[in-house]
């Protein structure tokens, strides 16, 4: 037997969420760059060097590539000559991640429970465990962050045996249309294939971790051929699959954003060996993106801007996503006002990570825009100006932006160390008890947009 004691799995996990946010996956990063070389247009070149720079800087910085530190998922591969002293190994992970989260200042993302009680926990447990006994005495730990934008995309489908591979690559080409930019493309897309529906579901994230093998190598290579040019918005796909009854064949999808944010390790007694990632000297790529300049209390020359065009914007904003939306409609309803006069103003819908020390602001950037869909007859009516935001709005609250003569632009996904160095003051002005998303004043500069409606 082999012991392990449970406070260096909790050191390790500790360091697994740190490599997790904060380096980039060198293969990926080459996928990347060979996107931005094979870039033909001045918008694709600028979002590919935006998220090359701003792997380059999280990686300098040590601070999270996405504002989303995201849940963690952790996979756990432990040895059956293994002993683990002292706390259970759940307890281990659960207070490694707390420590690593408050820490190193990590926006911590998770409530008590999903319909009865959404209160944020506050270290960003408890964290999702799946631990499977193996021959052996060692321990293998996958950890993984996953954030919502691209997580809120994910499906599974219930096929039947007799199902194509046409009618499968279908369901995946439709799911990636229909997650537009909410999902911080390109993607990483996980697939499961086999089990039961929930299954299904974890293959697909195991996925991220698996080494292809021949037959799925070919599945993958037909699926691209099949997506055609869908498949410029990917910059991988892992494939894993299982047994399953004689009556079923579950397909599920998990949506990884570009960042695709995990480490690995293998604990062997009081010893570890982190899964290197290949050494990579991530480059610092000058930026082309020009745009103009206007500031935010000149409504007239934000007023006059077309859909399509980019522009860097100025001045005083307001940051505001769901919990703090819901507020807004619980005050207004007791009060006839809003908390804050948002007449001819902008609001930011992003929850930006905690500052460490020198910060004016964690990293941040823009949520899922249509989470606040329902809101927008309420904020747009009180004079809201413009919201900001990433993917796609809802034809109802397309028309209700456009009944009051309102805009929304949005801010590229998946650049939270570049957009924090765009704000130049922070100070919440409602709901501090919210912690992330409070509603919170900024003094930004220069922050790129553009214009969607």
């Amino acid at each position: 037997m082999k012991y392990v004691d449970s406070n260096f799995i909790e050191d390790v996990v500790y360091e697994l969420c740190i490599k997790a946010n904060t380096l980039f996956d060198p293969d990926l990063y080459n996928a990347l760059l060979q996107k931005y070389k094979n870039s033909l247009n001045i918008d694709d070149k600028t979002k590919y060097t935006n998220i090359l720079n701003n792997i380059n800087l999280a990686a300098e910085s040590k601070r999270p590539l996405c504002q989303d530190t995201g849940q963690v998922v952790v996979f756990i591969e432990s040895g059956n000559k293994v002993v683990i002293t002292n706390k259970t190994i759940n307890n281990a992970v659960n207070d490694g991640v707390n420590k690593a989260y408050t820490n190193n200042f990590y926006r911590k993302s998770v409530v008590k429970n999903a319909i009865f009680d959404r209160t944020n926990t506050k270290n960003n447990t408890p964290v999702l465990i799946y631990t499977d006994i193996v021959e052996g005495d060692k321990i293998n730990i996958h950890l993984m962050v996953k954030g919502a934008g691209s997580e809120n995309c994910s499906a599974v489908k219930m096929f039947t045996p007799g199902v194509s591979r046409e009618e499968i690559f279908s369901f995946i080409k439709d799911s990636i249309i229909r997650s537009g930019e909410k999902s911080c493309p390109p993607l990483v897309l996980g697939i499961g294939i086999g089990g039961t529906m929930d299954y299904a579901a974890l293959l697909s994230k195991k996925a991220f971790f698996h080494i292809l093998e021949a037959d799925e190598k070919a599945f993958v290579a037909d699926l691209l051929k099949y997506l055609g040019d869908t498949a410029s918005n990917i910059l991988d796909i892992r494939l894993m699959t299982s047994s399953t009854h004689i009556a079923s064949l579950p397909v599920a999808l998990t949506f990884n954003c570009h960042s695709m944010r995990h480490a690995s390790c293998v604990i062997n007694g009081d010893s570890v060996v982190y899964k290197p990632k290949k050494k990579n000297n991530f480059l610092r790529i000058e930026n082309d993106f020009s745009a103009k300049e206007i500031l935010c209390s000149d409504i007239a020359a934000l007023s006059s801007l077309k859909s399509g065009d980019n522009f860097l914007l100025t001045g005083e904003i307001y940051t505001a996503r769901d919990a703090a939306h819901k507020k807004f409609k619980e005050y207004y309803d007791l009060n006839k006002k809003l908390p804050v006069d948002f007449k001819g103003k902008i609001v930011f819908y992003a929850g930006p990570c905690p500052a460490a020390a020198g910060e004016i602001i964690g990293p941040i950037g823009p949520t899922t825009s249509a989470r606040m869909d329902e809101y927008c007859e309420l904020m747009y009516s009180n004079g809201l100006f413009a919201s900001v935001g990433k993917g796609e709005r809802s034809n109802e609250a397309k028309n209700i932006i456009e009944k009051y003569k309102g805009r929304y632009f949005i801010a590229q996904g998946g650049i939270a160390c570049l957009l924090s160095k765009c704000v130049k003051h922070a100070e919440i002005v409602a709901f501090d008890e919210l912690g992330t998303e409070a509603v919170r004043k900024l003094y930004v500069e220069r922050l790129p947009l553009k214009v969607v409606i």
